[in-house]
């Protein structure tokens, strides 16, 4: 499997769920884990949920397999979203929860990109 899914949703939690199926979906093609899988859920949902009043647009969640891992890049986010996933902080943290359920997290321009190793080894 290659290419890419994207799925572009309002922010409304209960639009969360739509993103999750689509992740569950990708997850049962790659064989993953459960743990796998509700580790990229954990970090789509912290993602999603670190969202500030008035940031009204809609949120666009691309998924795609590249070698061994799972790249889910998730965007745009807020000014503030975006220091908090690059800057970490004390305490339970954005970045300190995404670094504990994927294995790289990087902010690129507006979008935060998350890798999960997903090959059992």
């Amino acid at each position: 499997m290659a290419d890419e899914i994207s799925l572009t949703i309002p922010r409304e939690p209960d639009f969360h769920r739509v993103a999750h199926l689509v992740l569950g979906g990708l997850a049962v093609r790659l064989d993953l884990t459960i743990e796998h899988l509700e580790d990229l859920q954990l970090a789509l949902d912290s993602l999603l949920d670190a969202t500030d009043p008035g940031f009204e647009q809609d949120v666009t969640v691309r998924m795609r397999p590249r070698g061994g891992s799972l790249v889910t890049v998730v965007g745009p986010l807020s000014q503030r979203v975006l220091e908090e996933v690059d800057g970490g902080g004390d305490g339970l943290s954005l970045r300190r929860v995404l670094d504990s359920t994927v294995d790289a997290v990087e902010v690129d321009g507006d979008h935060v990109l998350l890798t999960k190793q997903v090959a059992r080894g």
